[in-house]
C-alpha cells in the first residue's frame, strides 16, 4: 500500500505572510462543508514561540481580525513532548477550535502537528526559520520534557496549509538555513533502498537529488547574499529545497524504508545532554560523514566534505559535546536498537563507535589542509 501525504496549500515567496489569512479562511470552511454559513465563527488555537509570535504577531492578528477569525495563543517552550502537544490539543477542543497553527520554527511544528493528530484538526504552519522540513513533513518528532529524543510520531496528514515567506527565514540568523541545508543533503546521502525499486523510491531519489544538486549549485552565493540582506530567486529555491523538496521526499510512505545512519545518530545522540546545544541539522552532518566512513564510501566523502565547509557544518566530536567513551557506546548501542534493517544492523556497537572516531579525525584532517 502506498499513502501519499501532501499539502493543499504552499506558499513560498517574499511576502507570503500576506497571503495567510486567506489561506486560513479556506481551510476552516473545507473543514466546515463548502457552503459555510456566512457569519460562523471561526476559530483558531495558535502555537508560537515568543521570538516567532514577535516577528508575526502584526501581520497575523490584522489579517485575522479583518476576516472575522477569533483566536487564542499559546505559547511555546522548551521541546516538543507528548505531554504538550496533548495539551495543546485538549485546549484546541476546549475553545472549540476550527484549526490549529504553528508559528516558529521545528519544534513548534512538530508539537502543533502532533496537537493536530490527537484534536484531528487541521494544521496551518508558518515556518519563521529553514532549519528542518518539519513544517511539511508529515510526522513530528517527539522528545521527553528534559530534551532527550523520544519517538517519531507519523501523522496521517500534512499540515494542509504552508506559509513560508522567504522574507521572514532569510532574516534569522544564518546558522538555522545552514543546518537545515545539511538536513537536506541527508536525503540523499543516508537513505538505503531495497533492490527491488518502486515508483516510492524513485520519486524519492529523484526528489533528492534535486535537492542535493541546488544546494551544490546555489548555496554558497545564497548564504553570501543573506549576510549582505540579499533574498533573490535563488534564496527561494534553497528555502523550498529545504522545505518543500526534502519534505516532499518524506511524503512518500511505502514498504521501501530509509536506512541511514544520520538521523538515527541524531535521535540517538539526544540522550546525552551535551548535544542538546547543537542544532539537529549540525549533528546530522555528523552522522553523515559517520555513515560514509562506516559504509566506506570514500569517493562520495570529499564531496559532502567539501560543501559542508562551506557551509561552516563541519564538527569534531569536542565541539559536538562527544568525549566520553561511555556517551559514544551508548548512542551506538541506542543506534542499533533502533536501525532494524539500517546499514548499522547486524554490526557490533564497537563498530558504530568506531565510525564516530573516524568522522571525528575525518573533520579534523579536512580542516588542516
Amino acid at each position: 500500500m502506498l499513502h501519499i501525504s501532501t499539502p493543499q496549500y504552499y506558499i513560498s515567496e517574499p511576502g507570503a505572510i500576506k497571503s495567510f489569512g486567506k489561506t486560513v479562511l479556506d481551510i476552516i470552511d473545507a473543514g466546515k462543508g463548502r457552503f459555510a454559513e456566512e457569519g460562523a465563527e471561526r476559530k483558531a488555537l495558535i502555537v508560537a514561540s515568543p521570538t516567532a509570535w514577535k516577528k508575526t504577531k502584526d501581520e497575523i492578528e490584522s489579517q485575522l481580525n479583518s476576516l472575522g477569525i477569533t483566536y487564542e495563543r499559546a505559547e511555546f517552550k522548551g521541546y516538543p513532548s507528548e505531554r504538550q502537544a496533548r495539551e495543546y490539543a485538549s485546549s484546541a477542543r476546549l475553545i472549540n477550535a476550527d484549526v490549529l497553527i504553528a508559528v516558529g520554527g521545528g519544534r513548534t511544528m512538530d508539537v502543533t502537528k502532533a496537537a493536530g493528530t490527537f484534536s484531528k484538526l487541521p494544521v496551518v504552519t508558518v515556518p519563521t526559520i529553514a532549519a528542518t522540513c518539519a513544517a511539511w513533513a508529515a510526522v513530528s518528532i517527539l522528545y521527553t520534557d528534559e530534551g532527550d529524543f523520544d519517538k517519531p510520531l507519523p501523522n496521517p496528514v500534512s499540515p494542509r496549509g504552508i506559509i513560508a515567506d522567504t522574507n521572514i527565514i532569510a532574516a534569522a540568523p544564518t546558522r538555522y538555513i545552514k543546518a537545515g541545508i545539511a538536513d537536506t543533503l541527508a536525503k540523499w546521502y543516508e537513505p538505503v533502498y531495497a533492490e527491488a525499486e518502486n515508483f516510492t523510491t524513485k520519486i524519492s531519489q529523484h526528489g533528492a537529488k534535486l535537492a542535493h544538486d541546488v544546494i551544490v549549485e546555489r548555496a554558497v552565493s545564497v548564504l553570501d547574499n543573506l549576510e549582505k540582506g540579499v533574498v533573490d530567486k535563488d534564496t527561494v529555491r534553497i528555502i523550498d529545497a529545504i522545505i518543500y523538496l526534502a519534505g516532499f521526499v518524506g511524503s512518500f510512505i511505502g514498504e521501501r524504508a530509509f536506512g541511514g545512519f544520520a538521523h538515527p545518530f541524531y535521535h540517538s545522540s539526544r540522550r546525552i545532554p551535551s548535544t542538546r546545544k547543537i542544532l539537529h541539522g549540525e549533528l546530522v552532518a555528523f552522522g553523515m560523514i559517520a555513515q560514509l566512513r562506516f559504509e566506506n564510501r570514500n569517493d562520495e566523502l570529499e564531496g559532502l566534505l567539501d560543501i559542508l565547509g562551506k557551509l561552516d557544518n563541519l564538527f569534531t566530536l569536542e565541539e559536538i559535546g562527544l568525549t566520553d567513551d561511555k556517551d559514544k557506546r551508548v548512542i551506538a548501542d541506542r543506534i542499533l536498537a533502533e536501525c532494524k534493517g539500517c546499514v548499522a544492523d547486524g554490526h557490533s556497537p564497537e563498530e558504530v563507535v568506531a565510525a564516530f572516531d573516524k568522522a571525528g579525525e575525518t573533520v579534523k584532517s579536512f580542516r588542516n589542509r
